[in-house]
């Protein structure tokens, strides 16, 4: 039977077909739609926003929070109830509790025994504002962190440039340094017995400026920084307990290892005579003064008990070496370089008359100009009132002679191998704790030997050990070989090496630059306000507490 189309349903299908085709509104409810899934998003991002704002706040806190407990701690190893104080006041004072609409949070630290490391977790939740309109109604935040003592036992070696040039104010450009120094030099100190020669220090009125009190300043606030770490070592028991130890090698164109002292005071050649030539060639008996035809024909000097006794000064002449190791040679330390080059090998024993240093004689020399500065330190602990009378004027930390800063270096590198001649005194480990060991090489100048005076190496114008021509300029720059060579050997040696160059338009030199540990590590002090800074900026570097994350 065949249906017929009514005018009712006729019109019902025109009606909604039409509504179907109408788009009128349709933004009005899409916009509806989607308000409530765009007002989550947005609402999500503001409340994350917040909780990370929260974080970075809550993980300052925890930072600030372990830091002041560990230094509270000291070298003590326990967590006493004054450092969790200490902990949970610095927390809240940079987050106080409940702020930021956050919920109250413990200030709970641990301690890691093994490396004296105080940790905290800090764990909050926070109240969202658009969130909880959606079923979440706060976010956890939680942070941690770690401060740990990362010095360990330290051992500092102070090698310092006491050249004629310390002795001047630090405002004085090369040229008008060398005419006040060559004007104030020839003057004599008493100083145990023995007269030791000096360029007096420049003064404005009746205030030292020069250089070297500079330095003495400068050296005593790094001394008071140590200081306080020596204070928290002291606290932890006698088996636990950490040390600083110091060595000092004052240099200028010669060291003076001889009166060298150790940990229980006693000289070197005391403890070691037979490391030591009593007797040498000083100087060659058909010279006269310095011409260039000098015959080869060196006379030998002995020296008996006595002349040891009232007239040696303690420098010395350094050991056999080999002119082969030049400015462009690819030597180095310890493995690559010449067999009769004894002075470089750190851990050769003096056991034959090219091994020994031999005993430095500048009366046997002619009219060579000399320099002996103070003997030298080995390692060992000092009082802070041992250290800062070590470097008065008075009992022979002066100012005098050429600049060989190769041989400074060459000591501090003997005193640090932990397989030369004072190697029981170099362990890896002290008390169960690691040894870290720093060297602060201080200088106002660049390598200046010249070739005529009586240095570490004679008068290489005419014995020629670090030349084969006597050329002042090929010295400088086969010295500064050395010098690298030296600085690359301690740097295996795991110690870590700062530079500091002193004086009016100082520049950290190529030389400098390469044998610090690198960046960071280089310091340039115009005068001595700078200087001071360089040593509080290198005290704080070692000594100072690590966030370990």
């Amino acid at each position: 039977m065949r249906l017929r189309k009514t005018r009712a349903s006729s019109s019902a299908r025109g009606f909604l077909g039409s509504l179907a085709r109408d788009t009128r509104g349709n933004v009005l409810a899409i916009v509806a739609a989607a308000i409530l899934p765009m007002t989550a998003f947005v609402g999500a991002g503001l409340d994350l926003s917040r909780a990370y704002l929260v974080r970075t706040r809550l993980q300052q806190a925890c930072d600030a929070g372990v830091l002041a407990g560990r230094r509270t701690m000291g070298a003590g190893g326990s967590l006493t109830t004054p450092v969790t104080d200490q902990v949970t006041s610095y927390v809240n004072f940079n987050f106080p509790q409940r702020s930021l609409d956050t919920t109250a949070f413990p200030v709970t630290p641990t301690l890691t025994s093994a490396t004296d490391t105080i940790n905290l977790t800090l764990s909050t939740t926070m109240n969202t504002a658009i969130m909880r309109l959606f079923g979440t109604a706060t976010i956890p935040v939680s942070v941690t962190c770690s401060a740990r003592d990362d010095y360990a036992n330290i051992d500092i070696v102070l090698v310092l440039d006491t050249t004629g040039s310390m002795a001047c104010a630090p405002s004085r450009t090369a040229a008008t340094c060398s005419t006040y120094a060559n004007n104030e030099s020839g003057y004599t100190l008493p100083v145990n017995g023995k007269n030791v020669s000096y360029v007096g220090e420049e003064r404005s009125g009746t205030t030292n400026v020069s250089r070297m009190q500079g330095l003495r300043d400068a050296l005593k606030s790094l001394q008071a920084q140590m200081a306080i770490i020596e204070d928290q070592f002291a606290a932890a028991s006698s088996s636990s307990r950490k040390r600083i130890r110091w060595a000092i090698v004052p240099f200028s164109q010669m060291t003076n290892p001889g009166f060298s002292t150790g940990a229980a005071g006693t000289t070197l050649y005391s403890r070691n005579p037979s490391w030591f030539n009593s007797s040498g060639s000083y100087r060659y008996s058909r010279c006269n003064a310095y011409s260039s035809s000098c015959a080869y024909a060196p006379a030998t000097t002995s020296h008996d008990a006595d002349w040891i006794s009232k007239t040696w000064d303690g420098c010395v002449e350094e050991r056999a070496t080999s002119n082969l190791i030049t400015a462009t040679s690819s030597y180095q330390i310890p493995g690559n370089i010449p067999a009769n080059a004894y002075d470089l090998k750190f851990d050769e024993t003096p056991t034959s008359t090219e091994r020994r240093w031999t005993m430095a004689d500048p009366n046997a020399t002619g009219v060579a100009q000399y320099a002996c500065p103070k003997p030298m330190r080995e390692l060992g602990a000092m009082t802070g009132s041992d250290f800062n009378n070590y470097f008065a004027f008075n009992n022979g930390f002066v100012a005098n002679g050429g600049t060989y800063l190769d041989i400074g270096m060459l000591w501090a590198a003997r005193f640090l191998s932990r397989t030369g001649l004072w190697g029981t005194e170099n362990p890896e480990f002290y008390n169960g704790f690691p040894v870290k060991r720093y060297v602060i090489l201080m200088t106002d100048g660049e390598m200046d030997t010249g070739n005529l005076g009586y240095g570490a190496y004679a008068q290489e114008y005419f014995w020629r050990r670090i030349t084969n021509n006597g050329d002042r300029d090929t010295s400088d720059d086969n010295h500064s070989k050395r010098l690298l060579m030296t600085c690359a050997a301690i740097k295996n040696m795991e110690a870590q090496i700062y530079a500091i160059s002193f004086g009016n338009g100082s520049t950290l030199s190529a030389d400098l630059e390469a044998c610090s540990s690198g960046a960071g590590y280089g310091y340039r002090a115009a005068d001595s306000a700078a200087l001071n800074k360089a040593f509080q900026d290198i005290g704080e570097n070692i000594g100072s507490l690590r966030l370990s994350k």
